[in-house]
């Protein structure tokens, strides 16, 4: 029971939300890389603009980040007492995903302000750009029909 108690909380604190995958923005500083900045076509008033939003709201999110952090070793650690009790850890667990909420609420206005910077056109070849790097991005291999191990090979490192 708290075996798996604790695989919830850690996939719970892992997993993103599905929604906030779906609009995302490329890569690292993608507004000072030149060949994505001529390939859009950003002036410099938008360069400006979106280093000016990335900032501050990187700052905000450094906040929240810690406080999501903070909350998930709160949570294991009220989920790793002698004298388990289920309601502490539910109120632990509220704790913790209200600030994940805030973090993504941020990370996500964030995004809402760079769109508002950028034309349709813009935006348009930006998801093209995004598509051409996932698609350039090697693939993990998963264990599946042709790339499973023979029978009792053992996985590197175990």
């Amino acid at each position: 029971m708290k075996k798996a108690l604790i695989i919830t909380v850690v996939l719970a604190m892992s997993g993103p939300l599905v929604a906030a995958n779906e609009f995302e923005l490329p890569p690292g500083r993608w507004w000072d890389n030149p060949r994505m900045v001529d390939h859009i076509g950003l002036s410099d008033e938008q360069q400006a603009q979106i280093r000016e939003i990335v900032f501050a709201s990187a700052r905000r999110m450094i906040d929240l980040k810690a406080d999501v952090d903070k909350a998930g070793l709160d949570l294991a650690s009220t989920v790793d007492q002698r004298e388990f009790d289920p309601e502490p850890v539910r109120a632990a667990y509220a704790v913790f995903q209200s600030a994940r909420h805030k973090l993504e609420n941020e990370r996500f206005e964030m995004l809402l302000e760079v769109r508002q910077v950028l034309t349709y056109e813009q935006w348009r070849k930006i998801e093209e750009a995004k598509k051409r790097i996932q698609q350039n991005r090697p693939e993990q291999r998963r264990p599946g029909p042709g790339n499973q191990r023979p029978p009792g090979e053992r996985q590197p490192g175990i």
